[in-house]
């Protein structure tokens, strides 16, 4: 290996292909990595997936390797054929579905600057690390998915993997063995033109069993989560993630092979099935909810904050009440910060489960996909909300903003949250609102146009506070 990687870039949207990466073992990687392996009562299957990481082309002192035991009925060990730099963690018996916990609980532990999930069931080649690596250290807000084959593994050893690793001829190792493709996995890969269309549903292409990413967008994602049926996991981490910014790169040099067949190929429709609900609670788009069907769910399509230091504790109210009167209601409200604000606002709104009070200001609707940004004192028509994210879709830009009127003063702001996280990375100099224009584009409206405009506080005899200028 020879020249070090240039420093990680920003790209628009999911415009991955506008960077070159360097060749496999031609460059010198400085980034450390952590491979975590979830792993339950599956001893045969871990030794050979530990066998394959031992040969890795990436340099051992820049890669560690923790296998995490969910509580599995024979505790887990590290076999004779180990990564130098590798522990075991084991954790106690929980609730769940046990890879979002395991992966959650090792990427937590990790202290690499990139975390590589790999299920405990996977024999990777002997690039696969540094293939997944080279993105990292070229392209910032990388998520990279490996490529597998599912492949009968019977009767192979862990010495087999080994020598196969270190020699690149799992060609002859797997010689006539029926290997099978990742089909769906493939064909929605291919169908987004590699993941460059940028589109709501990219992040469905994200799947545990290879996926890598820089810790601190992990961590910024709230990671994988942690839910009693199968199915769902993998989607709504890459969902999250996606939402926090991320760029989802495929990486077919990045090659594995899965030990047997795919459970979810067996049992499809059924999975399906049980994962409804929850898809349709944590995943907002049509593909799995029904769209704006006036209820609320577990991640609402739009969160709205309101800037409660912009504006009047009577302003507040009136903006809320606006926002709320939309005609879209697939949204929620936080007013923030709310810790000065008196108690009868609170009291106003208390029965209404979509209106939240963060006592510290908030500076996001994640992990909603578009965050409403609304100060106080703002009038929000009821067809305001559904243009702004007819707009967003038409104009195809991350942010769009309404100017409340032809006075100074803070517009009000619909980001694609996705934009907004990935925008805040790398603001430089130039400032956030650049930015946002060179990786996602930004539209201004009129807000008379739309129905944003200044509210006008009227109070009633009783003293009801009401928003006494022109409906929108």
């Amino acid at each position: 290996m020879s020249p070090t990687a240039p420093t990680p870039v920003a790209v628009p949207r999911q415009e991955w292909t506008s960077v070159q990466v360097p060749e496999l073992g031609a460059w010198t990687p400085t980034l450390t990595v952590t491979v975590v392996l979830p792993a339950k009562d599956c001893q045969d299957e871990l030794d050979l997936t530990l066998a394959a990481l031992t040969a890795q082309t990436y340099p051992a002192e820049l890669m560690d390797v923790i296998v995490v035991d969910d509580a599995s009925a024979e505790p887990l060990r590290l076999p004779a054929v180990h990564p130098e730099r590798a522990r075991v963690l084991r954790l106690p018996p929980g609730d769940g579905h046990g890879s979002g916990r395991a992966r959650h609980a090792g990427a937590e532990a990790a202290t690499g600057d990139i975390v590589l999930f790999l299920d405990a069931d996977i024999v990777a080649t002997r690039t696969h690390v540094e293939a997944h690596a080279r993105w990292h250290h070229t392209l910032a807000d990388a998520v990279v998915l490996g490529h597998k084959l599912f492949v009968d593994f019977d009767g192979i050893t862990a010495a087999d993997v080994l020598a196969a690793s270190r020699d690149d001829t799992f060609d002859q190792l797997l010689d006539g063995r029926k290997q099978k493709k990742h089909a769906w996995h493939e064909d929605f890969i291919r169908e987004a033109g590699r993941l460059t269309t940028y589109a709501d549903d990219t992040f469905i292409a994200v799947v545990g069993a290879s996926v890598s990413t820089p810790r601190a967008l992990y961590a910024e994602s709230g990671g994988f989560s942690t839910f009693g049926l199968r199915g769902i996991v993998d989607t709504e981490f890459g969902y999250r993630i996606f939402t926090a910014g991320a760029v989802i790169v495929p990486e077919p040099d990045a090659r594995s092979y899965h030990q047997g067949a795919r459970n979810f190929a067996v049992r499809g429709d059924e999975i399906k099935r049980e994962r409804s609900g929850l898809a349709a609670n944590h995943l907002p788009i049509p593909l799995f909810r029904p769209s704006d069907v006036g209820r609320m769910w577990q991640v609402p399509v739009v969160h709205a904050v309101v800037d409660a230091t912009s504006g009047t504790p009577e302003e507040v109210q009136v903006t809320v009440d606006s926002i709320l009167a939309s005609a879209y209601t697939d949204l929620v409200v936080t007013v923030s910060p709310s810790k000065e604000l008196p108690r009868w606002i609170e009291d106003y709104f208390a029965a209404d489960a979509r209106v939240r009070f963060a006592p510290e200001p908030v500076r996001t609707g994640f992990p909603s996909p578009f965050s409403l940004v609304v100060p106080a004192g703002v009038a929000i028509g009821r067809s305001a909300v559904g243009t702004l994210l007819a707009l967003s879709a038409s104009e195809q830009v991350g942010l769009v903003r309404a100017a409340v009127s032809d006075e100074p003063g803070p517009p009000v702001e619909l980001w694609a949250t996705r934009a907004l996280h990935r925008a805040r990375r790398h603001a430089g100099a130039d400032g956030l609102d650049e930015t946002a224009r060179r990786l996602f584009g930004v539209h201004w409206v009129s807000g008379s146009e739309i129905g944003v405009r200044p509210a006008v506080v009227g109070i009633t005899k009783q003293g009801m506070l009401i928003e006494a200028s022109a409906t929108g």
